[in-house]
């Protein structure tokens, strides 16, 4: 389980944001009593109640196109600054056109000017404490990423120069060099051939950083495909290397480019928010409607023809590799194999219903549970077992990094024809690229496209593997 990050949390997002809309209205309601003190002619035919409505209304899809950078580590203040203007700028334009649209008895331009400024300047300070108090926070030791260095100091040097400053939280364990080093506070953990067995001892590694100009291809091929399968971030410094992949991505930090090797959109908090916003939409109206009936014409047919519980929970892998119980009906008798053994065509431990449930996807319904309570998506890659997990990580190659987003009741990999048994490894392979292609290319269109071809296909279409 990957411990918590202030990049990554949705609810300092979501306070960041309540915060800014208390302190816009605020500004506002300040700068309206202010102009009734010194010239209430201003306000005249202004309706406050109207303006603070609509100036809230404003606020919230600016949030979308200017989201907050304050929690990223290498935020730097004058961008900070620079991101504040942007959205009361874009914040105030909007408020005017909305005003001139609704055509309220009166535009006060110079309340609203003044409420601009006002509220840019009383953003930018709120932001600039935020940020400070944010590094002071990581500069005690708190939400620190633990990161080891791997490669020759030389090109390291800049990186480390930039990293070192404790306020970014980065805890550099250490370098793995076969030349001698001589970077201060940073012990020399061995050579490349070390890190291997490293990494392997601890787990508290977030993040591996690499020259990679003097490594052998066989110690970076081992490195890369590690990182990959145990959820440890993997950075590279721009050498060329043939095994990495033509869409390499480039981030900054400092002065030192990095290369990656995907994007993912569901990382960005706004994604994550629309994406739970649809989940929790359709989960919370199929579960008060369909639900219920569904639920007693199921239970009943299930308890007439197999004795046992009417939904089946079994232990499965989630995001970042976090066990949840993932719900079912039940479509098998009661069985000791239940979490180790897949389904098969003509499996003796299906009852005849269960096995039209596993067909038509009825036995999958339960999971709209799951959906609501947050440990699954509406789309997203197919939770396995754990038993499953733990013999595909070790077989295919990036395997784990389907665990980076949520797991959903369909995915792209189901409706593009992998879906139930994998005869063989082959199989798991083509269901793995399909699962990491929706990680790097999650869009809310996606979502709804994999959406309605999973009901076209399951209302029409025939699965020979859906057993």
């Amino acid at each position: 389980m990957r411990k918590f990050d202030i990049e990554e949390s949705r609810l300092l997002k979501l306070l960041t944001s309540v915060i800014d809309i208390l302190l816009m209205c605020l500004c506002l309601v300040g700068c309206y009593y202010f102009y009734e003190a010194v010239d209430s002619s201003v306000n005249n035919g202004v309706d406050l109640q109207t303006y603070l409505v609509t100036a809230i209304l404003c606020y919230l899809p600016m949030t979308f196109f200017f989201p907050v950078l304050l929690f990223e580590r290498t935020t730097r203040g004058d961008k900070v600054v620079e991101r504040a203007f942007q959205l009361a700028l874009a914040h105030i334009v909007l408020f005017f056109a909305v005003l001139f649209l609704l055509k309220t008895e009166a535009i006060a331009r110079i309340l609203l000017l003044t409420f601009a400024g006002v509220f840019w300047v009383v953003l930018t300070i709120d932001r600039l404490i935020t940020l400070y108090a944010i590094r002071d926070f990581r500069k005690r030791g708190r939400n620190g990423r633990h990161v080891i260095f791997v490669g020759h100091v030389d090109e390291m040097q800049d990186l480390y120069e930039y990293m070192k400053n404790r306020e970014f939280g980065y805890n550099i364990l250490g370098i793995f060099s076969d030349e001698p080093t001589n970077m201060e506070n940073v012990p020399t953990l061995g050579g490349t051939d070390d890190v291997l067995p490293y990494l392997q001892e601890h787990k508290s590694v977030d993040a591996v950083y690499c020259t990679m100009a003097r490594m052998s291809k066989e110690n970076l091929i081992s490195l890369y495909k590690y990182c990959e399968n145990h959820l440890i971030r993997f950075y590279a410094l721009p050498v060329y290397l043939s095994f990495l992949r033509r869409n390499m991505h480039v981030m900054h930090v400092g002065s030192t480019i990095l290369l990656y090797p995907r994007r993912e959109p569901l990382r960005v908090f706004e994604n994550r928010l629309i994406k739970r916003i649809l989940d929790l939409a359709v989960s919370s109206f199929f579960l008060l409607t369909f639900f219920p009936l569904i639920y007693v014409v199921v239970a009943f047919i299930i308890k007439r023809q197999s004795p046992g519980p009417v939904i089946f929970v079994q232990k499965r892998n989630g995001l970042n590799g976090t066990v949840f119980n993932c719900y079912k009906f039940r479509s098998m008798h009661v069985n000791d194999q239940a979490d180790t053994l897949q389904a098969t065509e003509h499996d003796q431990r299906k009852f005849p219903f269960g096995d039209f449930m596993r067909r038509t996807n009825i036995d999958e319904l339960p999971q709209f549970i799951n959906v609501f309570l947050g440990s699954m998506s509406l789309v997203g890659p197919r939770p396995h077992m754990l038993a499953h997990t733990e013999e595909y990580a070790h077989l295919i190659n990036k395997y784990m990094v389907r665990h980076w987003v949520k797991p959903g009741i369909t995915g792209w990999a189901q409706v593009n024809g992998f879906r139930g048994e994998t005869r063989d490894l082959e199989d798991m392979e083509g269901r793995i690229k399909a699962d990491i292609w929706y990680v790097e290319n999650w869009n809310f269109w996606l979502d709804i496209r994999i959406i309605w071809r999973t009901l076209v296909n399951t209302l029409f279409g025939k699965n020979e593997n859906a057993y």
